[in-house]
């Protein structure tokens, strides 16, 4: 990366992230849309409530793509914690709730209202000549561990958002964990999940018009890239491919979105937003971690040093885009 584009995330990024609330837009300027992604890893909307209102407060996005939520999760808990984000204002959240993952579901919610997508309306089923290809590479410890279970569908979900005057596909998913290489089954598992998600996408690209996609969620490529190669695309015109948005913390430099201090393994980047540059142009963006915030900031927004350890190992991404 060249020394000017390095130096322009960065400015971007510190001014995001320390910034009270999103700049006013020039009339000339297309209305914003900020999405915020997250590998909740459960539900800590109802475990750590105030600190997860007080990210998304900081975060101020329209849209909320959540993964690895449990099925036992209380949702209603979160619209509830959503809408007191907005108690000044009559603005309701709409939600979705994916049915496909099993223990690992994605939730859709914005401000703006969706559209439900048949694809993702109900159990994505693994491909079976791929199923049994995965089972056949997993022991037989891998194979009855139920975590590990394909029976729950491939953890995506989807829908279309009706905001600012354009129709935003979104897709949210949680690849499969795990590998010690590229021969691994996980690794293979997730080239299968990656393969059958953009299947997808292209299948409602080419039934229905979208004007921007952004996809986001939990790639897991701890041996290998090629997952995020697959997802990226191609897609029909005129979206063609999808490229990643360029986050980095408050200090401007650290891109990890899962931390892994205090354990075995080292911090590392699993977290991704992707997003269609023929529909959108990113503006600004950052990788919420409270540790790297000035003390006025975490004052204005009720959060602590401790917030983001607190309410899981994984990151929030948000990110600010505009219409082409």
């Amino acid at each position: 990366m060249n020394f000017v584009i390095r130096l322009t995330a960065i400015v971007l990024a510190l001014a995001y992230a320390n910034a009270p609330g999103r700049a006013d837009p020039s009339p000339a300027i297309n209305p914003t849309i900020r999405v915020a992604s997250w590998n909740i890893s459960d539900d800590a909307f109802v475990a750590e409530p105030q600190e997860f209102q007080s990210l998304l407060r900081w975060a101020d996005a329209d849209v909320v793509l959540l993964d690895e939520v449990s099925p036992s999760a209380d949702t209603d808990r979160l619209i509830t914690v959503l809408d007191k984000l907005h108690a000044d204002s009559d603005e309701t959240w709409h939600l979705n709730v994916g049915a496909s993952g099993g223990r690992q579901r994605g939730v859709i919610a914005s401000l703006d209202g969706q559209e439900t997508l048949p694809e993702f309306s109900s159990v994505v089923p693994y491909p079976e000549v791929e199923r049994r290809e995965i089972l056949k590479r997993m022991s037989e410890e891998a194979r009855s561990n139920p975590g590990w279970s394909m029976d729950g569908g491939i953890p995506v979900n989807g829908a279309v958002i009706l905001t600012g005057g354009g129709r935003l596909l979104v897709v949210v998913a949680d690849l499969q964990c795990c590998g010690d290489g590229p021969n691994s089954w996980q690794e293979y598992r997730r080239r299968v999940e990656a393969r059958e998600i953009r299947r997808l996408i292209r299948q409602i690209l080419e039934r229905t018009q979208v004007d921007g996609v952004v996809f986001a969620g939990d790639f897991n490529m701890v041996t290998s890239t090629f997952p995020m190669t697959i997802l990226a695309g191609p897609y029909p015109l005129p979206h063609a491919g999808l490229i990643p948005a360029e986050l980095y913390h408050p200090d401007g430099s650290a891109t990890w979105t899962w931390d892994g201090r205090k354990t075995p393994f080292p911090s590392n980047t699993l977290d991704y937003q992707f997003y269609g540059p023929q529909g959108l142009t990113m503006r600004s963006g950052v990788i919420l971690d409270t540790e790297g915030l000035t003390s006025e900031t975490r004052r204005s927004f009720g959060l602590e040093d401790s917030t983001s350890s607190r309410t899981g190992r994984h990151r929030p991404l948000v990110a600010e885009y505009v219409w082409n």
